[in-house]
């Protein structure tokens, strides 16, 4: 780098002395389309003069006879910054684990593993084929190239790619790369290489003005150092180590000016990246931490349905947490919160999610198709035909009692569950009745709604085709002889109509089906 600076500044020196005042001959386009060759003269506030190449005449051609692009390189109104292309992107492949990280560079399949070659590690890391998610195994893709080399590396990568560099603006990509890399010196080269290139007058105001920015940056030592560092511990996805590195280089070299300028750049950079990635994650979360609970042994539907409301947030935000590496778990929580208030909603909207617990799952509490849990109809001896609140056809009844609403026909596990006494700590039978009549009163209306709606819930699936059972087992006897899959999904679902996290702003984006 440092001797191909040398080289053309003297190269682009001598040019600009030696070189007749000329203009190239250039190919412009026309806003209907067409192309033109020749020379352009002077250029007016009504347009400019074009020599033709064809036939050696002259023709005066207005601002709305041209094209846009040119019209503003010619009138000197294009942004320096517009088109440039600051990506280094190599061939690799992509892992996406059940935990909810991301391994990205060189992978191979062997077996029941994957190893995972890049740049942290070069050895490679041996994954377990059970710790990939389905299709989580993407190849033919472009990686950022510092996943496979150092910045240094990169840097020179993307400087082969542009060969040969001859403009200005050219020459300030470059400089923007090297910046983005944190290569300080390297940026400032490429600097003076785009001053000494001839640039117009708007970006030779741009390069001077980013000249002095570098400048201060590298007399600034210590503090370069610390952002330096904070990059690297972000793109390893430590981002609370990043911000704290910040804040402790902010305190102790007091920045000023540009440099202050710099620091603030990168620390909110590295705190939206920061609060992307939470947003990100805790969605991916929602399914792994559902199915290590269902696992635990002797684990009761109770206590599941306990947990989800009440503490699945915290074991979100625990995972969250270990990967970022903070202990506040209410500064994880607040920068979920903000998915909504954000302007990149192509990343952090939710899309409409399914849950599905087969054809004889337990729909209660998130809702479903079926009658209510341990409904069964009376023996044939005494029950000649379908009895009130329990119709047979596969709608909910109701029968009022002394105590107000109160689902009628139940069996004794199906009472247990909403009256007896052996509920979990935190959870009253009252909890349990408020939460059965919500969701079954939000099933008559996503019923009622109309397709397409604004401002309503998703439309319930056509259920009229599906199979009812005669017996809808209770709850208890569900969640025993359910696979420890279908209770996760269960699980999630309950998370996200209930707990208080995502019930206001993800309910109406999630959509229960039943297959």
């Amino acid at each position: 780098m440092r001797k191909l600076f040398a080289a053309l500044v003297m190269a682009v020196g001598l040019g600009a002395l030696l070189a007749p005042v000329t203009v190239q001959a250039e190919q412009i386009r026309l806003a209907d389309g067409r192309y033109l060759q020749g020379e352009v003269g002077e250029v007016t506030e009504e347009g400019f003069e074009f020599k033709l190449t064809e036939t050696g005449g002259k023709v005066f051609l207005r601002w709305t006879q041209v094209d846009d692009g040119l019209r503003k390189r010619l009138r000197n109104e294009q942004d320096p910054d517009e088109g440039l292309n600051l990506e280094v992107l190599v061939d690799g492949a992509r892992l996406e684990l059940i935990s909810g990280e991301v391994r990205e560079g060189k992978i191979t399949r062997t077996g029941n593993a994957y190893t995972v070659v890049n740049f942290d590690k070069p050895r490679g890391e041996t994954i377990p084929a059970d710790e990939v998610v389905e299709e989580g195994f993407v190849t033919g893709i472009q990686i950022d190239a510092t996943v496979m080399m150092s910045e240094v590396e990169a840097l020179a990568l993307a400087e082969q790619e542009r060969s040969p560099l001859e403009t200005a603006k050219q020459f300030y990509e470059m400089a923007r790369i090297a910046d983005r890399f944190a290569l300080y010196e390297e940026a400032k080269d490429y600097v003076a290489l785009a001053l000494a290139a001839g640039p117009d007058a708007k970006l030779q105001a741009r390069l001077t003005e980013y000249d002095a920015k570098l400048e201060e940056l590298i007399r600034q030592k210590g503090l370069l150092t610390a952002l330096v560092a904070a990059r690297q511990l972000a793109k390893k996805k430590s981002f609370q180590p990043a911000l704290d590195v910040l804040n402790d280089a902010k305190e102790e070299f007091k920045p000023t000016d540009a440099v202050l300028e710099k620091w603030d750049e990168t620390f909110a950079e590295i705190d939206m990246d920061f609060t992307k990635f939470v947003i990100a994650e805790w969605y991916k979360q929602m399914k792994p931490a559902a199915q290590k609970k269902v696992k635990e042994k002797d684990i009761t539907v109770q206590d599941a349905l306990n947990w989800a409301r009440r503490e699945m947030d915290l074991e979100i935000q625990r995972r969250i947490g270990a990967i970022v590496g903070s202990e506040d778990l209410n500064n994880i929580k607040s920068r979920f919160v903000l998915r909504f208030d954000l302007a990149d909603t192509k990343v952090l909207k939710l899309s409409t999610r399914k849950a599905s617990f087969g054809e004889d799952g337990f729909y209660q509490i998130v809702g479903g198709h079926l009658p209510v849990a341990g409904k069964q109809p009376a023996p044939e001896s005494t029950q000649p035909g379908p009895q009130p609140g329990n119709t047979g056809n596969g709608n909910r009844g109701r029968s009022r009692g002394g105590d107000g609403d109160r689902e009628g026909d139940e069996t004794g596990d199906a009472r247990e569950f909403q009256q007896g006494p052996k509920l979990p700590e935190g959870i009253s039978p009252d909890d349990i009745k408020d939460i059965l009549r919500r969701a079954l009163e939000k099933d008559g209306e996503e019923a009622g709604a109309k397709s397409g709606g604004e401002g309503t819930s998703p439309v319930k699936q056509d259920i009229s085709k599906l199979k009812v059972p005669e017996v809808v087992p209770p709850m208890t006897e569900w969640w025993d002889k359910g696979s420890s899959t279908t209770r996760a999904r269960w699980l999630v679902a309950v998370y996200v109509k209930f707990a208080g996290t995502m019930r206001v702003l993800e309910l109406d984006r999630w959509d229960v089906k039943y297959r």
